[in-house]
């Protein structure tokens, strides 16, 4: 058993002797005496929010004990009266703490145990505890609750009546079982009269009748909605050191503190920051420095605030000014970030949750409402795409590139690696849309992307925002996924880059097929090739002919030249027939490309599947699934020439969906353009590859045709799957 020692400290006083022998406060010094250890700041920060503190009359002539769980420790405060040198009565406060959350018993028990008495050791200024502490007794005994039970099952701050006979232990059981049963951190006061925050407390052992009346006077005065948040009067010290410019490693510590604590949320948050006016400032665009500062804590504290905040300060009459005031702000929390950078872990959990909010807002269509018009649905989507993405595309990319940033700091360390991380695990999700163990802006970022690798092929052209800026700020990783994602195939000259690199294997990358997109040159080098490939075979065959012509004589030299002649005569012919075969061919892809631009324009006009169409698509989808498990072992044994040759490209190759896919799409007849994830979007794509099913099963003589293919009990898959086999990847009939 690993041995835990209790470790105390008292409040520090100026001691003066008295002629009596004993002694009498001078004045409180500022600080601790009689520290067996460096107190940690947890502890620090609920002594200062007022957690032990008993107000002024609380204390009568006997001591008054308050246990509380604090962050990872167990506290006990015994407070006693003492007197100053003008005769006046003093609250004296000395604390024992150990390690370890559940040791309140084992401190009380412990330390009664070495003072021989019925409570702990009260104040001595003159006592030299040991430098180890004492070792801690973790024997545990029962404490009987029998009379009390009734409490068990009220609402904190709960006043035990005076006249009922109750002790520390006994005190301490009830608020321990209360807490269990809310799930919270526990705390309670003993023999008290009066304290400073009465509702910080479960459980209440008033000193007298008198108390007890007061308490519940008190208590009844307080909203019953509020929650008590351990080291609340800490936290508001630090924001407003923070909003002044002044910050200091406590600050930073008490938001770290605060951020751990399974109470405090945005809720929480937006309360707190509201009071030095946070809500005021971004509704009335108030962009005075504190201000600035106020509303960069505000998104640091709250991850979905960002996205707003960054708008705020582009639409500032100054913003490089805003900028500025945000960027020093940053700075002072990254000197105690480098000092430790696995030391914030909070903050930097809340910092990546928030670039996951901008990524989110980056790709988000403007939301509408069913009452809109169509013409204030365009208004609504022309003031999100001219006005709040490019502006905000333009604030992230300052945000995370800045040299000095918090953000900037976080996203280079360990925001790039954590994504990184998380995309290729999106396959391996057991089930749609539910993502666990990741922070709330995070889980709605990959929650949506899931369908990309479930549908390959599936694109939503909102994501090309975000492809472009990981391409401006040199991620291409990320940029080469988002280009996929939004146009179906990456630029070549990322693609290239990648790949050259060894981060795109055999087409993949973040267990997603990428598909190079061919670019002009791509046509003009295959036209040229060609060319060249026709020249030097007809130069070949005439250089053999004019050394046969030298061997033969003038006459044989004669005659050769006017058959070369005439051979030249004839590939000039022949490679403008080719040129012109390649232009013609790469015209009709210009074409092709022009016509898929204004087929995306008019996507505008296509509807959401609707939930029949939807029901329909998904027995499809099964049915295709089991066609790819059914047909991987073929797939898998045939010769690289036999998928060149049916116009398979290398590098998907590997990809058996990308293979099945392809032949359905052959087929049936169909455009391979037709995006397989926009079939289950749309009713118009949906009922385009729904009549061709149904055409596929009338030439197969379906008795009703449907143009649904099923996984069970139907003819159709069992069709294709034949004619997958037979002829799209047996071109030859071999």
């Amino acid at each position: 058993m690993t041995m835990i020692y209790i470790h105390e400290f008292s409040i520090g006083i100026e001691v003066k002797p008295t002629s009596d022998g004993g002694w009498e406060s001078g004045g409180f010094t500022g600080k601790y005496m009689n520290c067996t250890r460096e107190i940690p700041p947890e502890i620090l920060n609920a002594i200062s929010s007022g957690e032990f503190s008993l107000s002024e009359g609380g204390l009568q002539d006997h001591p008054a004990i308050v246990g509380r769980q604090v962050g990872g420790y167990s506290v006990v405060a015994v407070v006693s009266r003492g007197r100053d040198d003008r005769g006046r009565g003093v609250s004296l406060y000395r604390y024992f703490w150990c390690e370890g959350k559940d040791y309140i018993e084992a401190i009380l028990r412990t330390m009664i145990s070495s003072s021989n008495k019925v409570d702990p050791p009260v104040f001595d200024p003159y006592y030299q505890p040991p430098s180890t502490g004492y070792r801690l007794n973790q024997d545990s005994q029962p404490v009987s609750l029998d009379k009390f039970a009734e409490y068990l099952d009220s609402s904190p701050p709960i006043v035990i009546p005076h006249k009922q006979r109750c002790t520390h232990l006994i005190l301490n059981e009830i608020a321990k079982e209360i807490a269990k049963r809310q799930g919270q951190d526990y705390s309670w006061a003993y023999k008290v009269a009066a304290l400073e925050n009465p509702w910080y407390f479960q459980v209440i052992y008033p000193a007298c009748s008198e108390a007890e009346d007061n308490f519940k006077e008190v208590l009844a005065r307080r909203p019953r909605d509020s929650v008590f948040i351990s080291g609340e009067a800490g936290i508001k010290t630090a924001i407003k050191a923070i909003i002044k410019g002044r910050v200091k490693p406590e600050h930073i510590n008490s938001l770290e503190i605060a951020l751990a604590h399974p109470q405090i949320d945005a809720q929480f948050w937006n309360k707190l920051l509201d009071g030095p006016g946070a809500s005021k400032a971004y509704k009335d665009k108030i962009y005075s420095e504190t201000m600035v500062r106020l509303l960069t804590l505000k998104a640091l504290l709250i991850p979905k605030f960002l996205p707003d905040f960054l708008i705020w300060i582009q639409t500032a009459p100054k913003p490089d000014d805003c900028w500025e005031s945000c960027r020093k702000l940053q700075a002072s929390i990254v000197t105690e970030y480098e000092k430790n950078i696995h030391g914030l872990q909070c903050l930097t959990r809340n910092v990546k949750d928030g670039i996951y909010s901008l990524l989110s807002r980056l790709i988000t269509k403007p939301k509408s409402s069913k009452s809109d018009s169509t013409i204030k649905h365009k208004l609504r989507g022309l003031v999100h795409s001219k006005f709040d993405i490019p502006q905000l595309v333009k604030a992230t990319k300052l945000l995370l590139t800045q040299k000095d940033g918090f953000w900037s700091q976080v996203y280079r360390v360990s925001f790039t690696k954590d994504l990184a991380d998380a995309l290729p695990k999106i396959p391996d999700l057991s089930e749609p849309g539910i993502i666990t163990n990741y922070p709330e802006e995070q889980q709605k970022f990959l929650t949506n992307l899931q369908p990309f690798w479930r549908y390959p092929g599936k694109t939503d052209k909102n994501y090309l925002s975000l492809a472009q800026f990981f391409e401006e700020v040199e991620e291409p990783h990320f940029a080469a996924i988002f280009y996929q994602i939004s146009t179906g195939e990456v630029p070549a000259n990322i693609f290239d880059s990648l790949s050259r690199k060894g981060n795109v294997k055999k087409g993949t990358l973040f267990e997603m097929t990428l598909i190079r997109k061919k670019g002009l040159l791509d046509h003009i080098h295959s036209a040229l090739d060609a060319g060249i490939y026709f020249v030097t075979e007809n130069l070949i065959l005439i250089i053999r002919r004019m050394v046969i012509g030298l061997l033969l004589g003038t006459i044989g030299l004669i005659t050769i030249l006017l058959i070369s002649s005439l051979l030249i005569s004839l590939y000039e012919k022949d490679l403008q027939a080719s040129m012109d075969e390649k232009i013609a061919a790469l015209e009709e892809e210009l074409t092709s490309a022009q016509a898929s631009t204004t087929d995306t324009k008019n996507q505008e006009t296509w509807t959401e599947i609707s939930p029949e169409n939807q029901e329909r698509f998904n027995r499809t989808h099964e049915a295709i699934k089991a066609m790819i498990t059914n047909l991987t072992d073929y797939i898998n044994q045939l010769p690289p020439n036999t998928l060149n040759s049916i116009g398979i490209p290398e590098n998907v190759q590997d990809n058996n969906k990308y293979i099945v896919l392809f032949c359905v799409r052959d087929i049936l007849g169909i455009d391979q353009d037709l995006q397989y994830g926009e079939i289950g979007k749309y009713n118009e794509r949906w009922q385009e590859f729904s009549d061709a099913i149904k055409k596929y099963q009338k030439s197969q003589g379906a008795d009703t045709p449907d143009g649904v293919i099923d996984k069970d009990g139907g003819s159709t898959r069992g069709w294709l799957e034949e004619d997958i086999r037979n002829q799209c990847l047996n071109p030859d009939g071999g």
